[in-house]
């Protein structure tokens, strides 16, 4: 069963092009499945199907490894933020920051369901790895300050998303998938 299991993650790995990028998801999958006190990078190697010796040619380091699962995370919910304000702007839409951060919180954690876990354990292990979501989120609450009709009520949409990440991030989350996307949906009507 345990060798269904891993030929079953190889290739949900083998969906990526790259080694890099197969590495990483073999990193995720490991943090998911066996938490980061038994993560190490042979898991991570057989996962990847790359040899111990590859990895540690892109990765050097367990550290640098940890990084890029926060790079992608961070370039992920970026670049689809981005797209998003881009285009509420381009329809002439009102608010189209917090909105375009409201759906892209919506679509990327509640619609894909991506999993924190790999992010919380990189943090866990190195806590200067938050310093790319800290400016990442300066950034974007500059903008919605900036951009907001009611720059309060967006910083209190915000800061309820805040809390939702951090709940789903440290599994103590006490509403359904369907409250949550109910109550973005709620915030998202207060910027319409």
């Amino acid at each position: 069963m345990n060798q269904t299991r891993n030929s079953a993650r190889k290739t949900a790995v083998k969906r990526k092009s790259g080694s890099r990028e197969k590495i990483i998801d073999a990193a995720l999958v490991v943090v998911s499945d066996q938490g980061l006190r038994r993560f190490s990078l042979e898991a991570v190697a057989e996962i990847a199907g790359v040899s111990k010796g590859g990895l540690l040619y892109n990765f050097p380091t367990k550290s640098d490894l940890l990084k890029a699962m926060v790079a992608r995370h961070v370039e992920e919910f970026s670049d689809q933020f981005d797209k998003t304000c881009l285009c509420l702007s381009a329809e002439g839409k009102r608010n189209s920051v917090i909105r375009a951060y409201l759906t892209t919180f919506r679509d990327y954690f509640c619609v894909k369901e991506q999993s924190p876990s790999g992010f919380l354990a990189a943090i866990a292990e190195e806590p200067g790895l938050l310093d790319p979501v800290r400016e990442q989120n300066a950034r974007i609450v500059k903008e919605i300050r900036s951009k907001s009709d009611n720059p309060k009520l967006a910083m209190a949409a915000f800061l309820t998303i805040a809390g939702i990440r951090h709940t789903q991030l440290f599994s103590i989350d006490c509403m359904s998938r369907e409250e949550t996307l109910g109550v973005i949906g709620y915030l998202l009507e207060q910027f319409e």
